[in-house]
């Protein structure tokens, strides 16, 4: 481990922009309609138990190691060494997918005449940087960007409340359908994508400078990163309704409808800055969640030289991956929780968890019959 550390505030705002920035431009949820904002909830009170009851547990027993090296310590070298392989794998899928959505994103929305390999690797860049710079220069600009968030959401809501396009019939029957369908796709859906990638700090909670803070800080930016968003897609299904599943980015569409007197219109600057800024954050902390898993695997001092291996190799699939926008984000949304999320974000971790405790059973025992 490095030397670096962040407080808990850092964390918090880390936590906070990795789980809403993301979220928040996606249509998560929006399989049970006009119930999506209850899916929400849902997958973050499973997200919120996942996280007390499980991630937290493997961190206090290993407060000093990235989940890397606890794996490595649990399992062995010969199980835990491939299985970190694996997660780091699985980091680097997830970097390029949101290089590759961020990229497409930008270059339909924003960038429409710049060729989308081009502002993949200018992202990538700015990504790169941040890495060479650590993970205490990342906190702190978090720390920043959350404020800045949270006047995007202020003057938001406000407008679209003032343009009184808000429409309560629109998120009516509630439970239509019962709770099958909402249940269905809470978990693993909604649990997988945005709540259950906090997984991804396992690999940073031991640059946390307090770590008894660990619990409350994640548990708080779990819930309120979840009200945030089940706040927001009720907002946004009272606007558009239904529709919105047919939408890309149904915030985007919202916040087009805004018209306050005719002089307050086109608030489409506060959609793409809360994009920006929540993709770049998970690109910042999937690339290195990578690099310090290669140095803890293979003890480099330094995990700067890796950077550009890694950072090209992760260009180089955000191009390749995928034939169009349409399929990867099919297979990221809605297949890879059932085929990836679950066994990693889940899975194995209970597993891990199950053996930590079944070790400190049997050496406690053993301390217990020497004495």
């Amino acid at each position: 481990m490095e030397n670096a550390k962040i407080d808990s505030k850092q964390l918090f705002s880390l936590m906070f922009l990795f789980q809403l920035g993301t979220g928040i431009v996606t249509r998560m949820g929006m399989q049970a309609k006009q119930d999506a904002w209850i899916s929400i909830t849902l997958g973050m009170l499973g997200a919120l138990i996942l996280f007390f009851f499980v991630y937290v547990q493997i961190f206090k027993r290993y407060p000093n190691l990235p989940f890397t090296g606890i794996l490595i310590k649990v399992f062995s070298k010969y199980i835990g060494l491939p299985l970190s392989l694996v997660y780091i794998c699985y980091f680097s899928f997830v970097a390029a997918f949101n290089a590759r959505h961020l990229g497409d994103t930008m270059g339909t929305y924003i960038l429409s005449e710049t060729p989308v390999p081009v502002i993949i690797f200018i992202g990538l860049l700015l990504v790169s940087y941040a890495c060479y710079l650590g993970i205490e220069v990342v906190g702190r600009t978090a720390e920043i960007l959350v404020g800045a968030m949270a006047a995007f959401g202020i003057v938001g809501n406000l407008t679209v409340f003032a343009s009184g396009i808000i429409k309560i019939k629109n998120v009516q029957p509630v439970l239509e359908f019962g709770w099958l369908p909402v249940l269905k796709h809470a978990i693993p859906l909604t649990l997988f994508f945005p709540f259950g990638e906090i997984f991804l700090f396992l690999m940073f909670f031991p640059y946390l400078n307090k770590p008894e803070l660990v619990k409350r800080t994640g548990l708080l930016s779990i819930l309120l990163s979840g009200l945030g968003l089940t706040w927001t897609f009720l907002l946004i299904i009272s606007v558009i309704g239904n529709g919105a599943q047919a939408v890309e980015i149904p915030l985007l569409l919202t916040v087009e409808k805004i018209n306050v007197g005719h002089i307050i219109q086109r608030m489409d600057s506060i959609v793409v800055g809360t994009f920006a800024v929540g993709f770049f954050i998970k690109i910042i902390l999937y690339v290195y969640a990578v690099l310090i898993g290669l140095r803890d695997i293979f003890k480099f001092k330094r995990y700067q030289p890796l950077i550009i291996p890694v950072i090209s190799l992760i260009f180089i699939y955000s191009l390749i991956g995928s034939k169009n926008k349409i399929a990867y984000q099919d297979f990221f949304y809605n297949k890879m929780p059932y085929l990836v999320g679950f066994p990693l974000l889940v899975g194995i971790p209970i597993i891990a968890l199950i053996m930590i405790l079944v070790r400190a059973y049997f050496d406690k025992s053993r301390a217990n019959i020497s004495e």
